[in-house]
């Protein structure tokens, strides 16, 4: 099965009317990835016993919020900047090709947004509160 890929244009600022394709990282690396993360909450003792794993997204906003002041900045900020690696812009003429940061992005709220979509693609499977059959 191939990995899942969403395409985005971005509404409003200074990016308004870019388009970048997002595309799943492969499995081994989204797992590592997630796994570091945790580690980092862990890390940083962030207490997760009150998670309401019926939730689904807002809940995991609400934990992101929690973990932004409390995580380690170069953990977090390696942890940003590989969500990242799963974004391509498509420029005029819809070939996607790689990112260059320095000229591709100009507005901080597109660099949220794609962040944002990277790890909502990644855990859309928590929608609606629905969580991964494990048996």
């Amino acid at each position: 099965m191939a990995r899942k890929t969403k395409d985005i244009t971005i509404e409003s600022g200074r990016d308004a009317g870019k388009s970048f394709r997002i595309t799943e990282m492969p499995i081994l690396q989204a797992d590592k990835w997630a796994q570091r993360a945790l580690f980092a909450i862990a890390r940083a003792g962030v207490d997760t016993s009150s998670i309401n794993m019926n939730g689904g997204m807002l809940e995991m906003a609400r934990l992101a919020l929690d973990v932004v002041g409390k995580i380690d900045p170069e953990v977090g900020g390696d942890l940003l900047d590989e969500l990242l690696s799963c974004v391509q812009i498509i420029p005029t003429g819809g070939v996607p090709r790689s990112l260059v940061m320095d000229s591709d992005i100009e507005d901080i709220k597109t660099l949220f947004v794609l962040r944002k979509e990277v790890l909502a693609l990644h855990i859309d499977f928590l929608k609606n509160g629905n969580s991964p059959d494990m048996s």
